[in-house]
Parts: structure tokens; sequence; C-alpha cells
């Protein structure tokens, strides 16, 4: 091994009967701790105030992340909004391009397709799977990042309000994509629901 190799690695000195090791390649603790913190938060997810736990989604399984807003109108008005592609689209975030295929009425068995290209680039289809009307809307990804997971839409009447619940299920594969989601999609999803509810809200509420 030659000299330069062998200061790479380790410089053993004999200094009165001790052997020191110096120029040894130094760890440093603050970035093997932040790598691991990376590791278990894109591993097992971090949680927040729309990150729950509910026996009642534990049959998806998965990470359920749930927002909820009281709107000040009716369920069926609200149902008719979400379930109209026109009226969808206005209230869809900017960059948030959402198509019934095939076209109306909303109903089991129609598919949905979502490309998001503002916040971050994303697309997917659902395939709606249960219509309740008034009551209750649930949707399955087929694809994208999403796929394998479930999206939930439940309205409740509390007296002259209506409490919308929007639910998805998330179980990202592979590695890459629980990372993905742990550090930026979790986040950016949060924030595109609510300016969606906030626009659901503004137009239900409208006379």
């Amino acid at each position: 091994m030659s000299n330069s190799n062998c200061k790479t690695y380790l410089d053993l000195k004999q200094r009165n009967g001790n052997v020191l090791l110096s120029k040894f390649p130094r760890r440093k603790p603050a970035r093997v701790y932040l790598s691991i913190c990376v590791l278990i938060l894109c591993l097992f997810g971090c949680s927040t105030k729309y990150t729950v736990k509910s026996p009642e989604y534990d049959v998806y399984g998965g990470e359920v992340n749930q927002h909820t807003r009281l709107i000040q109108a009716e369920r069926s008005r609200i149902f008719q909004i979400l379930t109209q592609e026109e009226m969808l689209k206005k209230i869809c975030p900017k960059g948030t391009i959402v198509t019934y295929e095939p076209p109306l009425p909303y109903q089991a068995g129609m598919l949905v397709r979502t490309k998001i290209d503002h916040i971050f680039k994303l697309e997917w289809r659902s395939r709606v799977e249960e219509v309740i009307t008034d009551t209750k809307i649930r949707l399955q990804f087929l694809d994208g990042f999403f796929a394998g997971g479930t999206e939930i839409w439940e309205f409740e009447s509390i007296g002259e309000s209506t409490r919308i619940t929007q639910t998805i299920i998330v179980k990202p594969k592979g590695f890459v994509r629980k990372m993905f989601w742990g550090l930026k999609v979790r986040l950016k999803h949060n924030k595109m629901v609510e300016t969606f509810l906030d626009n659901l809200q503004r137009v239900s509420e409208k006379n």
C-alpha cells in the first residue's frame, strides 16, 4: 500500500507506547443522524393534522389523509357540484384538470382522469366504485403515483349546513415513492385539497 493510501485510511503513530490513530476519516454525526431521520420519515411517514387513524378505514390499508369542511349549503347542492364536470372544473385549483370518461351521468364504473401541472406534476386515472346520492362517493386510484389507493367523499347534514369530508388512503409502492410522499407530495396534496375546499365552499354558499 502506498504512502498516500496509508494516510487516506489511517496513519499509525507510535508515541510513548501508545498507538494513536490520526488522519482517520471522521464520520459526521449530524449527517448520519439526518440520514436516519429521513429514512424513517420515508418509510413510516410523519403525522400531520390531516393524517388520521380510524378503524373505519383499516379495510383499505395504507396511510389515511383526511380533510373536512363545514359548508353552509345543502348536501344536494354540494353533491351536484362535485358530480357535474363543468361545475367541478370551476373549483379545481390552478393547474388541475379533471375530466370524466365516459361523460355524465356520474355513476359507478365511470373513469375520472386527473392531471396536475402546477405545484407538482402528476397524472392518474380513478374509477368510481360507489355512489350514494348526496351521501357518499368512493373511487379507486388505478394508476399513477396513488395506484391502489382509495378516495372517499362523504356528506353529512349538520343543521342547515353540510360537513364535507375528503379522505384518501395512500400506500405508495417502493422506497422512492414513499420518500417522495413523505418529503413532498403529502404537503402539496394538503395545500391543494384545502384550496379545492375553499373554492367548493365559496361556490356552494353563493346565493
